[in-house]
């Protein structure tokens, strides 16, 4: 058990177990019973996949510390610094532990840290975190470096790592969504927290499994999928399986009173209503976002933050101008001083190419290009033939298989 010094803030620290939780499903490089003996892991999922949720679990579960870089700024030098704060009851060396690989350290929220501490600072952090590896050879199958990130991050950090220390190994555990079973157990999981003594969901368990089913039958007629192809379908496991729209599904169901109106409700619309909650999380997210960076941007202006700042109609125009490769001007809404927009747009160049709904320079998905483009379109901007035409594609390539007409 290393702890921080007494006159140290505790940048490492033991997490409080999150509730409710749920494992996720893993798969790593060499399938899902993969190996993970190896120095380094890197864990990848996408936004609010739950990786801070899974750092915190581990940390608390393991007893090993965490560092959030969403709140620590770090440079070169940062983990050997971080280490060497730490202390124990016997005096022992926190160096000696990190190397035999007693002292494995869990590094959340890389995505953050890259806004926080800029990219220079997070690709010498790396760098010389992997230096620090590299110095001493004695133990090299057991982990010692946990971190997890988005896809673009966890690249950058294994493409440090290999540049950095080559002999260094690392292997990569992809965070799937949630399957048919475990995307139930999280439902229940937040409808338990939520739930009051005497609920209709406690008092009426078999009408609440009911409800569940219709909810994501309602999904599967909304995404235009044959029935039981939801939980087969990538588009379907992307939804479904999504941990902010099941923890939603869980909240509004410890308070639903009538199970059986709300779900004639939703066969009737036919997924009208599904949809609805579907959008309220994407909504969700882009306020989530908008928070993140209005919090840094606050830290550094002058003057107060207008709300304008990284709002919806902001994020879906900076997202249709990304995807086109165009200035990332925003909606032209947002009015700060010359030092201050500066800063925000050094922030926006930085932080949206990391957004949630983006992957590899393209909408990580036909649904979210498609909210995000016609938001934007709605507002006055504008969309390029190609791009109307890439998104209608990747639709195609999303949906069902069906039969060539004749």
């Amino acid at each position: 058990m290393h702890v921080p010094k007494p006159d140290q803030t505790g940048s490492l620290v033991i997490a409080e177990p999150p509730t409710p939780f749920v494992a996720p499903r893993f798969e790593t490089e060499d399938g899902e019973g993969g190996s993970l003996e190896k120095e380094i892991i890197l864990i990848e999922a996408s936004a609010a996949a739950g990786k801070s949720t899974l750092a915190s679990q581990l940390s608390a579960t393991l007893k090993i510390p965490v560092l959030d870089l969403a709140r620590v700024p770090v440079a070169a030098g940062s983990l050997h610094a971080l280490l060497a704060d730490l202390e124990t009851a016997d005096k022992s060396d926190p160096m000696a532990a990190f190397h035999e690989g007693r002292l494995p350290i869990i590094v959340d929220a890389l995505d953050e840290g890259r806004l926080l501490s800029n990219e220079t600072g997070i690709e010498q952090f790396l760098g010389s975190s992997a230096e620090l590896l590299q110095s001493d050879r004695r133990v090299t199958s057991k982990p010692k470096l946990v971190m997890l990130g988005r896809f673009e991050s966890i690249e950058l950090a294994r493409q440090q790592f290999e540049r950095a220390a080559p002999e260094v190994k690392h292997v990569t555990a992809n965070v799937e969504f949630y399957d048919k079973e475990g995307a139930r157990q999280l439902i229940h999981a937040y409808a338990r927290a939520a739930a009051r003594p005497g609920s209709h969901y406690l008092n009426h368990p078999d009408l609440a499994e009911d409800f569940i089913t219709t909810f994501f039958d309602a999904i599967e007629a909304a995404l235009g999928l044959s029935a039981g192809e939801l939980w087969d379908d990538g588009r379907g496991k992307v939804f479904a399986g999504y941990a902010p729209l099941l923890a939603a599904v869980g909240s509004i169901l410890a308070v639903i009173d009538d199970f059986d109106n709300v779900a004639r409700n939703l066969r009737a619309n036919r997924g009208h209503e599904a949809w609805g909650v579907v959008e309220a999380v994407l909504y969700e997210i882009l306020c989530r976002e908008q928070d993140k960076l209005r919090d840094r941007l606050s830290d550094q202006c002058e003057s107060a933050v207008p709300n304008s700042v990284y709002d919806i109609e902001e994020q879906l125009t900076l997202l249709a101008q990304y995807i086109q490769s165009k200035p990332l001007e925003g909606a032209g809404r947002v009015r700060l001083s010359a030092s201050d927009m500066g800063k925000y747009r050094a922030m926006v160049q930085t932080y949206l190419p990391h957004h949630p709904f983006l992957r590899r320079h393209e909408f990580g998905d036909a649904v979210l290009g498609a909210n995000a483009v016609s938001r934007a379109v709605y507002h006055g901007g504008t969309i390029s033939r190609d791009r109307l035409i890439s998104l209608s594609r990747q639709w195609r390539q999303s949906g069902p298989t069906r039969g060539r007409s004749r």
